[in-house]
């Protein structure tokens, strides 16, 4: 199941294919499975594809998230199913594995570049009817693609990408954009489909209001290339927003306010598994700036939980949790404590809010607390996580739980 997880008997979750446990029903807190273990929430996933669906649909703008967080083809098949237009991913080898489990539009958000790269989108297309669009940011990959797809006959849409001085990729200035989308008309086998861009990269004192700006600018840049006729036949897109700003974004394009042509594409990656870190933080603020947000029922809620056991006690005031770097995500905040279970006990507690993971190494972590705390070696700890792009990427098989923490369902990623 896990990347450092490989034992060779059967009691561990990586012998098991997905649907193997529909009728078995392990149980988490029954010490069913080996610890630790990455768990998905059941109703806290469905919270939050309901919650965005009702956001994209009040906004008038389209989904197509990005699955480099989860890379776990189930869930992607959950967000189409929940109405997202697309679904976006960062390189050819993620599309295939998208387009291989059903997903049959796709918005490559960089650019595509590199012989074999090519190779696999340009077989896609053919051999699952992939509609596919990608970002370009010069004339010397235009130029590229379209002297590999010409002679195979296909024609590729794209995205003109736009960023900020020192940002990531990106077009820096209005006139590159307007040179690059002329040139592209000069292209038989390429198609300018719309625009994209990602705000995420901008920073300043100011923040919000620099990305609005920003957002207007692409906006206008929009309008202008379509009164010039520079974009292909069909729908225009303008694609942008992570998953901190998708409001920014949303209300600064107003969807409702442009002509019918124009179609608004989201991009945020981590609403359905959120978490309670950064992205927890990122939604606070944006509740505080949307209104529309705050009259939608709910809210996004954290879905990704790490059970792990205590392992040793060594010490008063400190126990080290057998659960690590190689386990999860510690560039933005290390996990959180939040439950607290001992086998033979009817239900897991809440944790003291004095317990705090201090440090962790590889496979260990140091979690501070009060001398005279009731803890032992075999107690199991829940955990939260911020930022789950970097938690998911560390597991192979991911499991699905109920409220009781009953599994129900494994599911693969393809990381």
């Amino acid at each position: 199941m896990h990347s450092t997880h490989t034992p060779a008997v059967n009691l561990s979750l990586a012998s098991k294919g997905i649907g193997d446990l529909a009728n078995e029903n392990w149980h988490i807190l029954a010490e069913d499975v080996s610890l630790p273990i990455a768990v998905l929430q059941q109703s806290a996933l469905d919270n939050n594809l309901q919650w965005m669906a009702d956001y994209a649909d009040k906004m008038g703008v389209k989904l197509a998230p990005h699955g480099k967080t989860s890379m776990a083809p189930s869930l992607f098949k959950a967000q189409i199913a929940s109405g997202a237009w697309a679904m976006s991913l960062a390189t050819a080898p993620q599309v295939a594995a998208a387009c291989e489990n059903g997903i049959q539009r796709v918005v490559m958000a960089n650019q595509l570049v590199g012989k074999r790269n090519l190779e696999i989108i340009a077989a896609l297309i053919r051999q699952y009817q992939l509609e596919f669009y990608c970002f370009v940011d010069s004339i010397d990959n235009a130029n590229a693609l379209n002297d590999f797809f010409q002679p195979q006959q296909l024609t590729l849409n794209v995205l003109i990408e736009v960023g900020v001085s020192g940002g990531r990729c990106g077009v820096r200035n209005p006139q590159q954009a307007m040179q690059l989308a002329e040139h592209i008309q000069q292209l038989a086998a390429i198609n300018l489909s719309g625009i994209a861009f990602y705000e995420g990269v901008i920073k300043s004192e100011n923040t919000a209001l620099a990305i609005t700006e920003f957002v207007e600018s692409i906006k206008q840049l929009a309008l202008c290339m379509e009164q010039q006729q520079l974009f292909a036949e069909g729908k225009i897109i303008i694609s942008g927003a992570g998953s901190a700003w998708y409001d920014i974004v949303a209300e600064t394009l107003d969807a409702p306010a442009l002509s019918e042509r124009f179609q608004i594409v989201l991009r945020p990656g981590c609403y359905l598994i959120h978490d309670t870190g950064i992205y927890q933080h990122a939604q606070q603020q944006l509740r505080q700036r949307s209104t529309l947000a705050c009259d939608i029922q709910g809210d996004l809620i954290s879905s990704l939980t790490l059970w792990a056991y205590v392992q040793s006690v060594p010490e008063l005031g400190m126990a080290i949790i057998g659960m690590g770097k190689r386990d999860a995500a510690f560039d933005a905040g290390l996990p959180t404590p939040e439950l607290f279970f001992r086998p033979g006990n009817p239900q897991p507690v809440a944790v003291d809010k004095q317990w705090q993971l201090t440090k962790i190494m590889d496979q260990h972590a140091m979690l501070s607390l009060p001398a005279d705390s009731d803890i032992q070696p075999g107690d199991m700890l829940s955990f939260s996580t911020s930022h789950p792009c970097l938690t998911l990427d560390k597991w192979r098989t991911l499991a699905i739980a109920d409220e009781q923490w009953r599994i129900t369902q494994l599911i693969d990623t393809q990381f």
